[in-house]
């Protein structure tokens, strides 16, 4: 029994919830962010589109985490070898499967939103497969996909409401700090991508050219924090400038510059905590404006 027990916990850990739980949460902020910048109350249509967007995002990304995983073997085994299919506890094949399912049911609970919902979501689920089987191992290229992605649980959000003009800030806002968060995964992960060929920028760049790039991106995203509040943009007082200002720029910069002075492996680890953190203090500059 716990042995049939582990394989539904395994298909859960391969979807990587909290993942999942992060990109609803942007489709909801996105809304969120575009209501209150078209200076209109929520109303039920707007509650139950974008709770329907935000379970198409997390569904069509748990797809795309499953359906990477089973292209990532055998780097997995070196880098994450506790990870459910290197691990055992869940075939290539049956990941795969699962991938497919969960798109279906993405994009069909997108339908319910509007046509542009079903395109993003369609969209989205090409550009996790041609990540998956392209351009995972190329330079910066898959890098920009998943800060696309990423950024575009955001503008999920502000379709849903019919507003996507006005959630321009934390679309832009996660792009930036994702691509840059992405390249210095790549540092981290040189060793693994490597030994199994994979072409990623700290691969095909070097440490150095590629800790720059990263802190090219992230400085990008400092420099972008005020933007908002200077241009006066609903919604983006004091309030925001101030968690802008101490959550996200002084708390990412300072870990970009060490990563610059030292681009190794154990630097970007520190770097990328530093990342998430300033990140997710990110948001909560954004929603509370």
């Amino acid at each position: 029994m716990s042995r049939l027990a582990a394989v539904p916990r395994a298909y859960v850990e391969l979807s990587r919830p909290v993942n999942g739980v992060i990109s609803l949460a942007g489709a909801g902020i996105g809304a969120h962010v575009a209501v209150r910048g078209r200076g209109a109350d929520w109303t039920s249509a707007d509650a139950w589109s974008t709770v329907a967007v935000g379970i198409a995002t997390l569904l069509i990304l748990s797809a795309g985490n499953a359906l990477n995983d089973a292209c990532d073997v055998e780097v997995d085994r070196v880098n994450r070898p506790h990870r459910p299919i290197p691990s055992g506890r869940v075939s290539a094949r049956g990941s795969v499967r699962f991938a497919a399912v969960l798109t279906v049911a993405g994009v069909a609970l997108a339908a319910v939103v509007n046509g542009l919902a079903v395109a993003v979501a369609a969209g989205a689920a090409v550009c996790l497969v041609a990540y998956a089987l392209l351009l995972k191992g190329t330079p910066l290229g898959g890098n920009l996909v998943v800060g696309l992605l990423t950024s575009g649980a955001f503008a999920a959000g502000g379709i849903a409401v019919e507003a996507l003009s006005h959630a321009a800030a934390p679309i832009v806002f996660v792009f930036l700090f994702t691509v840059s968060r992405e390249l210095v995964k790549d540092i981290e992960d040189v060793s693994g991508d490597a030994r199994h060929g994979a072409s990623t920028a700290a691969v095909a760049w070097g440490l150095p050219a590629t800790a720059r790039m990263a802190t090219l991106f992230g400085c990008a995203g400092i420099l972008f924090t005020p933007a908002p509040f200077l241009l006066g943009w609903t919604g983006f007082g004091w309030r925001y400038l101030a968690v802008a200002l101490v959550g996200v720029d002084a708390v990412i910069g300072p870990a970009l510059w060490r990563l610059w002075r030292d681009p190794s492996a154990h630097t970007a680890t520190r770097a990328q905590r530093s990342l998430k953190i300033g990140s997710v203090l990110g948001l909560v500059a954004v929603l509370v404006g």
